[in-house]
């Protein structure tokens, strides 16, 4: 009987199910699985600089693919495994499938306290360390169950709501033996069939939403994992119901669409704020309401003047933020199918005045951003340059995949890039600084090694800058563009407007009062990128263009402007008094979510 290391069988088995990209960083603890990965697949192996940008690399892969063979990450013992953790959380808290494979010591010497062993609460026990920020964790005990429990962990990864599961692997038991004839056919593990909605749910839902006089459908992420892009165009224009998205949803709805608001929350579009505050039935599907999304809770009228119908495929999402009328445990496709049908079969129509309402509201936003999106000042406006971003793409690469960041991004990002293709992402609740730099990298990889974009503050790059050398090796067209204002500034903005003053949020050399911050288009060279800087606001759209046109890794530092009023649609405040009592509700004061725009000199 032949016979095969256990690590050469997941090897064949990746394979077998159609892996593209292990991302991963060396160590002693995964040297059998990295052997077998690089000499006996034809698997592209892709060596990052550290593990959490191998996570984000997988994380960008997941998020242009969503669906089909997973990204795999493999990392080794102690520090190593520990560096994922919080790339890993991101996935975990959006919904990001993918399989981390990580090395540990050898069973031999467990509990020995060896070199990286995480032994303190119990033998080699990262599996333990890292369960609650991932959706599941287990660890190898034996070569014989080895590759039934990594199938097992691949189907959890894509099954249900999706997520990133994290799978040990002890050293000794990667080179243990097994027979070569017991391999199981992988492909059964890889189907998936999601779950749909309970026929009466539906026409309760129905019931309700031909009573509705204002409908909204409210969503997140869930329409992009559900591949629910059509069911959703399909819904809205049975029923002529407005489409508002959460920053997590953006571009799931094609944003030109007559009956989209844009986006909701602390830094949506005007229209979709005003959409949110007046309807009086939210139909929120593959969204769990986050108070970005929601200015804290207090953008929404539930369950006050507002009923909601809440969708989705994970059960203890359902009324977490807001009582529901109806609650679905369903995937999103399915739902708003049978939603759709049912609708239509019991004359739901349009309601004209409230979709005048949404016309009227969006060319008011429109107008009231004019100055944003034109403004001519130098440093520069972050409104100008997402605005002239979004020109580019749209007339030069339309599916171009757009990463932007957390952060003053955060702010921008919802209402001022555009969304010309699908291919628009953020990092939606963990908002990890510099995520986008890694993950517009592995979607690029994704696509074929078409372009992608990541939009990010100083702060943000600095953290994550070295993702730039993968971009360089692998020879991808990745432009990271780096509002440069050396500061921290939706952090600033916000400590000036609570206590009068910041602080760690400006960068200073000790003792200086004037802000520093390195030469980002020089690191950018020493890392063999193309680095360029940009101080004027006309020089910017001819920059971006030469960056596309050139297909080589290019890092754009552009000088930001740090004092100039900027854009918040919501402004609401952090519970900050303990003995005071708290609820969700609409609020409609000027700390809440009245539509305050900052007024702007002749000059801007």
């Amino acid at each position: 009987m032949r016979q095969i290391t256990v690590a050469a069988a997941i090897a064949r088995l990746l394979e077998k199910m159609g892996t593209e990209f292990v991302f991963g960083l060396n160590g002693h603890g995964n040297w059998g699985l990295l052997d077998a990965l690089v000499y006996d697949t034809k698997i592209e192996c892709v060596s990052a600089r550290m593990e959490d940008q191998a996570v984000e690399l997988a994380d960008g892969y997941w998020r242009y693919k969503r669906g089909g063979a997973l990204p795999i990450v493999t990392t080794s013992v102690g520090p190593g495994n520990a560096n994922i953790m919080p790339a890993i959380a991101t996935a975990y808290y959006e919904s990001i499938a993918m399989l981390a494979l990580v090395g540990v010591g050898a069973t031999h010497w467990f509990d020995r306290g060896g070199i990286e062993e995480a032994y303190r609460q119990g033998p080699e026990d990262f599996a333990g360390a890292i369960r609650p920020i991932c959706k599941k964790a287990v660890m190898a005990t034996r070569p014989d169950t080895c590759i039934d429990m990594f199938l097992r962990a691949y189907k959890t990864a894509l099954t249900g709501r999706p997520g990133p599961v994290v799978m040990a692997i002890p050293f000794d038991i990667q080179h243990a033996l097994i027979p070569e004839d017991s391999l199981p056919d992988p492909m059964p593990y890889m189907r998936v069939r999601r779950p749909g909605p309970d026929p009466r749910g539906v026409a309760d839902a129905v019931a309700l939403l031909k009573q509705a006089k204002r409908p909204l459908v409210v969503f997140g992420s869930g329409i992009a994992n559900s591949g629910a892009h059509q069911a959703l165009v399909d819904f809205a224009e049975a029923t002529g119901t407005p489409v508002v998205a959460t920053s997590a949803g953006k571009a799931a709805f094609p944003e030109k669409h007559r009956l989209s608001a844009g986006t909701v929350g602390r830094a949506g579009t005007l229209h979709g704020n005003h959409m949110a505050r007046r309807s009086d039935l939210i139909i929120g599907v593959g969204t769990h309401f986050t108070d970005i999304d929601t200015g804290g809770w207090t953008l929404f009228d539930i369950p006050g003047n507002a009923k909601l119908i809440h969708v989705d495929i994970d059960e203890n999402e359902l009324g977490r933020a807001y009582p529901t009328e109806v609650a679905l445990n369903s995937d999103a496709r399915l739902a708003l199918e049978a939603l759709a049908k049912a609708a239509q079969a019991a004359g739901v129509k349009e309601r004209t005045d409230w979709t005048q309402e949404l016309a009227k509201e969006r060319d008011a936003f429109n107008e009231a951003v004019k100055p944003l999106r034109e403004s001519n000042i130098s440093p520069l406006h972050y409104a100008r340059v997402c605005e002239d971003v979004s020109q580019v793409i749209e007339e030069k690469c339309p599916e171009m995949s757009v990463f932007f960041d957390t952060g003053h991004m955060l702010s921008y990002g919802p209402p001022f890039v555009r969304a010309s293709s699908r291919h628009v992402y953020h990092s939606s609740f963990m908002h990890r600084m510099g995520w986008s730099a890694s993950a517009a990298i592995g979607a690029s990889m994704a696509s074929g090694g078409k372009p992608s974009v990541a939009l990010l503050g100083d702060g943000a790059f600095i953290m994550r800058a070295t993702v730039m050398l993968t971009a360089v090796e692998q020879k991808l067209p990745v432009i990271a563009v780096v509002f440069d204002n050396k500061s921290l500034q939706i952090e600033r903005e916000a400590m000036f407007k609570i206590y009068g003053r910041e602080s760690l949020c400006d960068y200073r050399k000790k003792g200086e009062s004037e802000l520093w911050g390195p030469d980002f288009a020089k690191m950018a060279e020493g890392m063999g990128c193309v680095g360029v800087r940009v101080e004027k606001a006309e020089d910017f759209k001819p920059a971006f263009e030469a960056a596309l046109a050139s297909g080589k890794p290019t890092v754009i530092s552009v000088a930001t402007e740090i004092e100039t009023p900027q854009y918040r649609s919501a402004w609401y405040p952090y519970p900050k008094d303990f003995n005071a009592t708290w609820k969700a509700g609409l609020v409609d004061t000027p700390e809440g979510h009245s539509f305050v725009m900052p007024t702007f000199s002749k000059e801007d």
